[in-house]
């Protein structure tokens, strides 16, 4: 990573924080013009929506609410540097994530072009990992996070700032909007989803300390069909173990997903930062353990749809879902299985 071209975290730190103590008013665009002004951050090309903040890497744009669903946003982004190929540093040779170097004329490792990895993405999740701990150290802990992204919140009733790593556009994101208007349009993508990849995020966790009333924990929607929940489950859990490590919670999550007229017909999945646990597989007397990482969270999605099926569980309808961790409430919007408890059936 170029360090001359990648800020430093403390110092994206203060440029998001002096941003989020600003008088935002009623976010309309000549309400982020003054907020730049008074920021003393330049216009770009003399486009009146996008500022330079003075630091070198770090770019910014006013996002303005679109139609009747829309939250207007300040976005900041840091593309992730990729140096350009010369004569001695050879073309990647990945696309977009890893860049051929080292083979050097009189390098004793290797012959001239040899290539030596360098994945772009583990670059982003090191510095999105790094700006977490900066802005740690000044809010506090995250009180909300989750995935798909490895997104976290600061939020307080006025504005939330959200951080999260875009491994598309290979760019750390960070964005400071209104909490009521993205609360109120994400409450509303919940309702409207016709199925359980229309959800806006699929996992999350929030702290015990929060009073729920200020937190918005959806349940929903139910899959469209069970072919629906086929799909979602594996990447669900792709998603989980790929981002838990990188919203720095140490504390396992304990899953427990199966029938709730059968419970006996259930399935126990440990997800941790440094292996996966599985338990309650038919025909498998001991545990299956893996590695974290997505193929592997695939993995466990296979085997839990194989004790389903064995179990001819056909309807998510039918399952309840249970988890646990000492670091907070969670809820698994995109499984599409409400808690335990939740519906009226519980209760019969």
């Amino acid at each position: 990573m170029a360090a001359s071209v990648m800020p430093a975290a403390d110092t994206l730190t203060r440029t998001l924080l002096a941003a989020r103590a600003a008088d935002w008013r009623g976010w309309t665009r000549h309400d982020a013009e003054r907020v730049a002004a008074a920021l003393a951050w330049r216009a770009v090309d003399g486009d009146a929506t996008a500022w330079d903040p003075g630091v070198p890497g770090l770019h910014c744009r006013w996002v303005p609410a679109e139609g009747d669903d829309g939250c207007p946003e300040l976005l900041f982004e840091v593309p992730i540097p990729e140096p350009a190929p010369t004569p001695d540093l050879p073309q990647p040779i990945g696309p977009g994530r890893a860049l051929g170097f080292g083979g050097l004329p009189g390098d004793p490792w290797g012959p001239v072009g040899a290539g030596f990895p360098r994945d772009r993405d583990r670059e982003l999740d090191a510095a999105h990992t790094r700006l977490i701990a900066a802005v740690t150290a000044a809010l506090g802990p995250a009180p909300w996070r989750g995935g798909p992204g490895a997104w976290l919140r600061w939020r307080n009733r006025e504005i939330t700032l959200r951080l999260a790593r875009d491994h598309a556009r290979g760019a750390l994101t960070m964005e400071l909007f209104p909490t009521a208007v993205w609360e109120a349009r994400e409450q509303r993508q919940f309702a409207d989803a016709r199925g359980l990849e229309g959800l806006p995020y699929d996992w999350c966790v929030s702290r015990p300390d929060l009073a729920l009333a200020e937190l918005f924990l959806p349940f929903g929607p139910d899959p469209a069909d069970w072919d629906d929940f086929r799909r979602a489950l594996p990447e669900l859990l792709a998603c989980a173990v790929t981002d838990l490590p990188l919203v720095g919670w140490i504390e396992p999550i304990l899953l427990v997903v199966g029938e709730v007229a059968h419970p006996s017909r259930t399935v126990e999945l440990r997800i941790g930062q440094d292996r996966l646990e599985l338990g309650g597989i038919p025909d498998r007397a001991r545990q299956v353990w893996l590695r974290p990482g997505a193929d592997h969270g695939r993995r466990a999605g296979g085997l839990l749809l194989e004790a389903f099926a064995a179990w001819d569980i056909t309807a998510a309808s039918r399952m309840r879902v249970r988890s646990w961790t000492s670091g907070g409430y969670i809820d698994f919007p995109g499984l599409g299985v409400r808690p335990e408890g939740t519906h009226p059936d519980d209760l019969a």
